[in-house]
């Protein structure tokens, strides 16, 4: 008995598989390429500055495998292979389910009805049966694996990935830009949007005025200027309200909060006079001043 067509399907059903999920690599690969390409090209690496998640992080570089890759590169890839899946698994979604067989029988007519036939049948035992096993066994004998390779999906996936991988090095290598728009405006654009850009009025930035003015209702504004000019208000017949609002700090100066200290006491000397007042010095005085210090012991006495 020739081959045993269970195993033979089988075996035809795991390459289909291969080949199916190669296709779905390739087409993934060479989406992602490209999208990075266009990424690049429209300088979209140029947004991260303006970005308020990622502005800390623009101009980074990481250190993969030896090798230093800018913050920017590695960004628009993870962007690219994210988008990249989206579309490879859209685009496979109504991909061609057919299993083997049907296949085999398509590629090779005189298995036409015959080969599903045996498969269906392969644990009968009579002599048809036998004899159509025999037949098909024979035939899926000179059958590859390969038959099944859709050669014209796996060329045109590889001269994809070659093509846009080679412009794609030439792009970054040469920093070829669009010239529709520069950084600036693209940070313009960016910042317009809320919660993204840097310009937006959660992000710390802004800086506020202070405006003394009124509105034309005569209302404040709710901006009083604290710390500017005092203002000398004149108006007759009126009582004008001089309170000074809570917290603003006016009238006052630093150091009016210490505490006085009580000065009205008699300050005592650092030191008993008896100790140093003395009738008698019988130390060699320093030679030349002699009368200098006897009269300050003398003048010393006198005031004891």
């Amino acid at each position: 008995m020739g081959i045993d067509i269970r195993s033979f399907v089988k075996k035809q059903e795991a390459a289909l598989k291969r080949y199916r999920r190669l296709y779905k690599i390739l087409d993934f690969l060479g989406t992602a390429i490209i999208l990075y390409l266009l990424f690049f090209y429209f300088r979209l690496d140029q947004v991260f500055p303006y970005i308020s998640n990622f502005e800390v992080r623009a101009g980074t570089s990481y250190d993969i495998l030896g090798t230093s890759i800018a913050f920017e590169t590695v960004a628009l890839s993870l962007i690219a292979a994210f988008l990249s899946l989206i579309i490879t698994l859209l685009r496979h979604l109504r991909d061609d389910r057919t299993k083997a067989i049907p296949l085999i029988e398509k590629k090779n007519p005189e298995l036409h009805e015959k080969l599903r036939t045996a498969y269906d049948n392969s644990n009968e035992t009579n002599l048809i049966v036998a004899d159509l096993l025999n037949s098909v066994s024979s035939k899926i004998a000179v059958i590859a694996s390969s038959e099944l390779l859709t050669k014209r999906k796996l060329v045109i996936g590889v001269v994809l990935i070659l093509l846009s991988g080679v412009a794609t090095v030439y792009v970054v290598n040469n920093d070829v830009r669009t010239s529709l728009f520069d950084q600036s405006t693209l940070g313009d654009l960016v910042n317009e949007i809320p919660g993204i850009g840097n310009g937006d009025a959660t992000s710390g930035n802004d800086v506020f005025v202070f405006n003394n003015e009124g509105n034309q209702d005569g209302t404040s504004s709710g901006t009083e200027n604290l710390t500017g000019d005092t203002a000398i208000i004149v108006q007759d017949g009126k009582e004008v309200d001089l309170t000074l609002p809570a917290g603003s700090g006016v009238g006052f100066t630093e150091g009016n909060t210490s505490q006085e200290s009580d000065t009205n006491f008699d300050q005592s000397s650092p030191y008993e006079r008896s100790v140093i007042s003395s009738q008698t010095y019988n130390d060699k005085l320093p030679q030349g001043y002699e009368s200098i210090i006897k009269e300050y012991f003398k003048a010393l006495a006198e005031a004891n």
